[in-house]
């Protein structure tokens, strides 16, 4: 465990540098409040899809839709804490939390701190809670998927979304301390995603990922961020980059014509909301930034418009939909702030919209001064602290935005 003296230092509160403004400061003190409640509990908390987790739900006939889907929709929309910690729940650790809170660390290091021994632990984690009996390095959630319409996925079972996220951190890990181990642990997760992630379109000029290996839906995001991986992990690799290539001219031939995108393509999955949107256009700026190619500049610029003017409201308020503020979510606000510091690197006064946003959140999202509620809305608040989807979401979004205030000071 830390010490405070330990903990202040690392997150750089025993020298604040000056020239921060006011909100500066106050993402460092975020930060190492933050970190204290997460790494105090050891990186592990509920939720929003682990109600199945619960032992006295085990029997077959909570395993069967629609009863099941209707016990999972419940545990999100209405069942908290008080209710998980009813049907006794554990709290554990989702491998993209895990992630997470390694990519922010690697942005941390990036800012002068010390965090090797929080990294080397949550790698081993990585290591430990992998999807078992794959060749390669793949993850995902810590509680078993079921839908409406009958499919299953145990707990653990491999995603593209998860797998981008830990092979992500992995790779800022390799960068930032020079790790070999876990330079390959990354490069493994790419060769997931060539070899066991199924292609529901694939032309000579376009290719779609799917979402799983045991899926072949047609989900823009996910395809998207498999494809920014490949052009960072493929520097070397014409596959690769080839691959990314053709992901990136089907995300753009699926954009809207006002600049957004449905959540996938069929026509159950025609909502447009806030994270997803932002998914394509972050990942269509990293494929743009590890390839040079910029021949998707005018899809990303009618994206990042479309965005800045249907996911806000007039007091910087995320919005979860396009066409409605409610429920405000957690990660709603995470994603905006990460949109906006990846923006600012083309577009500098975006860095200002991302410190207004944080400054929403902060004002609006916050209780007992270090943790986040999961969603307002219109008539009542959602005030469980999930740790996947809001605190190490908002953890992740305020060491992108320390480290950019950092730099420009």
């Amino acid at each position: 465990m830390l010490s405070t003296m330990d903990r202040e230092r690392r997150f750089g509160l025993a020298n604040p540098i000056s020239a921060l403004s006011s909100s500066s400061e106050r993402v460092e003190n975020t930060l190492r409040k933050l970190g204290d409640w997460i790494i105090d509990r050891d990186y592990s908390g509920y939720e929003p899809y682990d109600i199945l987790n619960s032992p006295y739900l085990k029997a077959g006939m909570f395993r069967r839709p629609p009863l099941s889907f209707a016990l999972i929709q419940f545990g999100k929309r209405i069942g908290g804490r008080g209710m998980r910690e009813l049907l006794r729940v554990p709290a554990s650790k989702n491998p993209k939390a895990l992630g997470l809170m390694l990519a922010a660390f690697c942005d941390l290091m990036r800012g002068g701190q010390d965090f090797s021994p929080e990294a080397m632990y949550l790698k081993s984690e990585l290591k430990r809670l992998r999807s078992p009996k794959e060749e390669e390095y793949c993850w995902g959630y810590d509680w078993d998927y079921m839908s409406l319409r009958g499919t299953k996925l145990p707990a653990y079972s491999p995603n593209a979304i998860a797998s981008y996220f830990c092979g992500e951190a992995l790779l800022d890990m390799g960068q930032v301390f020079n790790d070999g181990e876990a330079t390959e642990m990354g490069q493994s997760v790419g060769r997931f995603m060539v070899t066991r992630l199924n292609r529901p379109l694939d032309t000579p000029e376009q290719v779609c990922f799917s979402y799983t290996p045991a899926d072949r839906t047609l989900i823009y995001n996910s395809s998207a961020l498999t494809a920014a991986y490949l052009a960072r992990a493929g520097k070397d690799k014409p596959e690769y980059l080839r691959l990314a290539r053709r992901a990136m001219n089907y995300l753009r031939s699926e954009q809207l014509p006002e600049g957004g995108w449905y959540y996938g393509a069929r026509r159950r999955q025609r909502w447009i909301d806030g994270f997803h949107t932002s998914y394509n256009l972050c990942a269509m700026r990293e494929y743009q930034q590890y390839t040079g190619d910029d021949s998707f500049d005018e899809c990303i610029r009618r994206g990042h418009a479309y965005y800045g003017a249907n996911f806000f409201a007039a007091d910087e308020a995320p919005k979860y939909f396009d066409n409605q503020l409610y429920p405000v979510d957690i990660h709603s606000c995470s994603q905006a702030i990460l949109h906006y510091c990846a923006s600012a690197d083309d577009v500098p006064s975006d860095l200002a919209k991302a410190v207004a946003v944080f400054e929403w959140t902060q004002n609006n999202m916050m209780q007992d001064d270090r943790v986040y509620i999961f969603q307002r809305h219109r008539t009542w608040i959602n005030r469980t602290a999930y740790m996947r989807w809001g605190q190490a979401w908002m953890f992740r979004a305020m060491a992108r935005l320390w480290l950019q205030l950092r730099n420009v000071s």
